[in-house]
């Protein structure tokens, strides 16, 4: 070859490469997104997931967002994350305990991101390809509401033992209840059928425990509470104000915001690992004072200040 045209070569070929690089950079990114349950606290965070994410890819590179919504339990979890590693997405990220755990099970090499976990830092969560968010909601506090507003001898609570943290906010409760001498009724929905359950309560108060499948019945549920007069607690919140007496919450804008930079950062080539887990602790706190009043219960001044807000 002429002396000459090798320069030229050489040019040439650094062209190529960084145009090459150029539409690898500018080529279209999968997500893959599963929701441990379709309830509304996981729409939120998705919302705010998606505009965040679209802002930070705007005028780049396009996003392709796949949602999975399983029925909450093991085998719809599985079947989510398996269908996503399937579909060789660039990224995961999961709402709720359950779906991150589902995924990694799978030992997949694709990269995590989780939101919306109760304590992230008791969770078990263990992959060097993954990080996220979650929150932490002083449980206690929601009994020292309680017990403002009525006297308390026996707390029911509810939640789901196919879902781990949903399990560890039954454990802190009981144990919290039991220092205050005051006893528990065990409430475990794994299913529409054990709704019948609440039907022969005898508990003064109830909390709920932030489980998807718990949660996805939670008119269900507060019906049945409410012909038994028995004021409800919850960690999520009651967006169609469904009958929720106190409702100590995590926003989940903020989650989802946090979720779509994690995401940004390992698009563009950040590993998970370098990417620090962070857990949310400022909370809103919610009177449902039209509940109060079917339930004949009165808000004190002293407490409605402590308010967030107050549905009158």
């Amino acid at each position: 070859m002429n002396t000459l045209h090798r320069p030229l070569l050489k040019i040439a070929l650094t062209v190529v490469f960084i145009l090459a690089a150029a539409a690898d950079l500018h080529a279209k990114k999968t997500i893959g997104v599963i929701m441990t349950g379709d309830i509304p606290y996981y729409r939120a965070i998705h919302e705010a997931f998606v505009a965040e994410i679209n802002s930070r890819f705007a005028g780049s590179e396009k996003i392709e967002i796949i949602l999975q919504r399983p029925f909450p339990n093991p085998i719809s979890w599985s079947n989510a994350a398996r269908k996503l590693i399937a579909f060789d997405v660039d990224l995961i990220v999961t709402y709720g305990l359950p779906a991150a755990e589902a995924v990694i099970h799978e030992k997949s090499r694709i990269p995590l991101v989780y939101a919306g976990l109760f304590e992230p830092e008791n969770a078990a969560i263990k992959a060097k390809n993954a990080t996220g968010c979650g929150f932490k909601v002083p449980l206690s506090s929601i009994l020292r509401y309680f017990k403002r507003l009525k006297t308390v001898n026996t707390l029911g609570i509810l939640f789901c033992s196919l879902e781990e943290d949903s399990v560890r906010q039954f454990e802190t409760m009981q144990d919290l209840a039991a220092q205050q001498n005051i006893k528990t009724e065990k409430i475990d929905i794994r299913s529409r059928a054990d709704l019948d359950k609440l039907k022969a309560m005898e508990s003064d108060v109830v909390f709920i425990s932030g489980s998807s499948l718990v949660h996805l019945f939670l008119d269900d549920i507060i019906k049945l509470l409410e012909q038994q007069r028995i004021p409800v607690a919850t960690i999520f919140p009651d967006d169609t104000e469904a009958g929720v007496l106190v409702t100590l919450s995590q926003p989940p804008i903020s989650q989802g915001h946090l979720a779509a930079e994690m995401a940004w950062q390992i698009l563009l080539g950040t590993k998970p690992a370098d990417i620090n887990a962070y857990t949310f602790r400022d909370t809103e706190l919610v009177f449902n004072k039209v509940e109060a009043r079917r339930l004949e219960i009165d808000f004190p001044i002293q407490l409605l200040i402590e308010a967030t807000r107050v549905i009158e």
